[in-house]
Parts: structure tokens; C-alpha cells; sequence
């Protein structure tokens, strides 16, 4: 019986504790003070300019000098030195800071909208389902819809790793291609700023 009360008490505190290592945890990154993208553990793995992530564990000294939560075999964009966003090594210098790493483009969890003046391409929301609610196809993604908005194509209009709504050309506001075989992009309903 002693037994078995000791492998409940084991097992109901390794639960509380995994509650607790995943309690600020997101899809998306705060980019105000203090938290500037800490906590974001999604999967984006290209930078802004849509240059593909190198694994953190290629970088080993990396593990040895920034906190590694979040950081292992993957190539995830993370921010692991507190610095001013989420980030990630890639394998060529980036022309804006000449140094093989580079910002990349995740959400900000605050960003619920868009200007009106700049016609929602200022959006960097996590809304992704079209007016209608259709399910949006991923920006990197040329299935079920072939298309030129990718972030290789359009850097600077944040389409890296998401299915999100953006306004990568300048439409009326920001939409998204579908996934629904009969509808090939429509508007989203992001409200304007």
C-alpha cells in the first residue's frame, strides 16, 4: 500500500511540475518588455528574410553560454539571451548585421490588428481563418494553391512558417490562400488599428 501511495504522489508531482515548465509557453512571442519572445516554443524555423534555421545543437557553444529551455535538436527560432527578439544562427552571414544569425518573423502575441493606413501589411497576428472561415494554406506551402507570396519572395511581409492572414501585395486588407479546393484566397477579419 506504501508502495502505491508513493507512485501516486511521484507520478501527481511530475504532472504539477510539467504543468508549471509549460505555464509560459507559446505560439507566438510577447515582443514588450520584459519578455521580448522568451517563452515563444513554436516550430518557425526560417528568419525574415527567409533564410532556413541551423540546428541549435550544430552551435554547441551556444549550449553552453545562453539558457538552453527550448533549445536542442531542432532549429526553432527562440530568444535564449534575452536580447531584443526571437532569433536563430543560419548558415550564411545576413547582409543587415553581418553575423550568421538573423531576427526571425514570430507573431506577436499582442498583435490583434492592423492600420488602416498601411492596409493590415503591418499585421503580424495569429488570426487564420478567412471571413468565411476558411482554414488558410501555410505562406511556405504551394498546395492546394501554387503561388508567388512566399517569404523568400516577399521577406519583409511576414509569411515565414504560419498559416496566418497578411497583406503581402498591397490588397485591401490582409487574407490568406485556402485550403479549400474551391476558393483560392479570401479577406480575413483582422480589425484595423
Amino acid at each position: 500500500m506504501k508502495l502505491l501511495i508513493a507512485c501516486v504522489f511521484m507520478a501527481l508531482c511530475h504532472k504539477i511540475s510539467g504543468w508549471f515548465d509549460n505555464a509560459h509557453e507559446y505560439d507566438c512571442g510577447y515582443i514588450a518588455s520584459p519578455y521580448f519572445q522568451y517563452y515563444y516554443r513554436g516550430t518557425i524555423a526560417v528568419t525574415k528574410s527567409g533564410k532556413t534555421c541551423q540546428k541549435w545543437t550544430d552551435r554547441m557553444e551556444v549550449l553552453w553560454y545562453y539558457d538552453p529551455s527550448g533549445l536542442g535538436e531542432d532549429n526553432y527560432c527562440r530568444n535564449p539571451d534575452e536580447g531584443e527578439r526571437a532569433w536563430c544562427y543560419t548558415e550564411t552571414v545576413a547582409e543587415s548585421t553581418g553575423e550568421k544569425w538573423e531576427y526571425c518573423d514570430v507573431p506577436d502575441c499582442d498583435s490583434t490588428c492592423g492600420s488602416m493606413d498601411e492596409k493590415q501589411a503591418d499585421y503580424r497576428g495569429t488570426i487564420h481563418t478567412t471571413r468565411s472561415g476558411k482554414t488558410c494554406q501555410k505562406w511556405t506551402e504551394q498546395s492546394p494553391y501554387k503561388h508567388e507570396m512566399t517569404p523568400e519572395n516577399k521577406p519583409d511581409s511576414g509569411l515565414a512558417g504560419h498559416n496566418n492572414c497578411r497583406n503581402p501585395d498591397g490588397g485591401d486588407k490582409a487574407w490568406c490562400y485556402t485550403t479549400d479546393p474551391d476558393m483560392r484566397w479570401e479577406y480575413c477579419n483582422v480589425d484595423n488599428c
